[in-house]
C-alpha cells in the first residue's frame, strides 16, 4: 500500500460498523502502524458499542492514542485540524 496517496490525517468513521473482531482490529492497528511509520495520523469516529469496547483496549489505544478516537464526525475533523496545525508543513504523527 502506497503511503503516499494517504493525507497527513486519515480519518476512520465507523458508524456503520456493528461489530469487529481480533482480526478487524489487528488490521487497524496494522494501518495505524504504518501510517504513523509514515509520518501521518489517523482519528476513529462514531464507534457503537460492541467496536468501541474492542478500540478502547490498551494496545489498541497504545497504537492509535485516547486522544485520537472521536464520538463523531465533527469531533474528529477538529482533532485532524489540531494535528495539522501542530505540524502544518509536515505529515502528523
Amino acid at each position: 500500500m502506497n503511503m503516499d496517496a494517504f493525507q497527513p490525517v486519515v480519518i476512520l468513521r465507523l458508524r456503520n460498523m456493528t461489530a469487529i473482531d481480533a482480526t478487524g482490529i489487528h488490521a487497524i492497528e496494522s494501518f495505524a502502524k504504518r501510517l504513523h511509520e509514515s509520518g501521518r495520523a489517523m482519528v476513529l469516529c462514531g464507534a457503537m458499542q460492541q467496536p468501541s469496547k474492542l478500540v478502547s483496549g490498551g494496545r489498541f489505544l497504545d497504537r492509535v492514542g485516547r486522544e485520537n478516537i472521536m464520538p463523531n464526525i465533527q469531533a474528529a475533523l477538529n482533532r485532524a485540524a489540531e494535528i495539522h496545525a501542530v505540524q502544518p508543513d509536515a505529515k502528523a504523527s
